[in-house]
């Protein structure tokens, strides 16, 4: 399993700042060395929202991105925090729950089964998973 803390633990020249983050924006980063993120996130959104401002600061991306800029950020994340054996481990289940067991949010769970890939629909198909969300296979 990823841990995001393991990164920060390696590369004691990364600030990370528990503040309280404008309404809506769970974290962000200078780009170069500091992540800021939002004193009021969980645990688990606490470790998504850290993996995702480590991509962003290894592009050394210092401000808003590109919307496709941002998705491929939010994909790399995805599956970083779910890789395919853990993915594949899946039985039935419902966004929330699985999102609970993967140790990862919704968004992040939401973002990973829509980068798919095609071998992985059709594996998950064969074993006849289904995840009840909006996500079309």
């Amino acid at each position: 399993m990823f841990d995001p803390w393991a990164i920060i633990g390696a590369n004691p020249w990364i600030e990370i700042h528990h503040v309280r983050m404008p309404e809506g924006k769970p974290g962000a980063t200078d780009g170069q060395r500091i992540i800021w993120l939002d004193e009021r996130l969980t645990a688990r959104e606490r470790r998504c929202v850290l993996t995702h401002e480590l991509i962003h600061l290894q592009y050394e991306h210092s401000e808003c991105q590109a919307p496709k800029v941002e998705r491929r950020v939010r994909t790399e994340t995805s599956h970083l925090l779910i890789p395919w054996p853990e993915l594949a481990k899946v039985q039935i289940a419902d966004l929330s729950s699985l999102a609970e067991e993967l140790n990862v949010t919704v968004q992040v769970l939401e973002d990973r089964l829509f980068a798919l890939s095609p071998l992985e629909v059709d594996l998950l198909r064969e074993r006849g998973v289904t995840i009840s969300s909006d996500v079309s296979w």
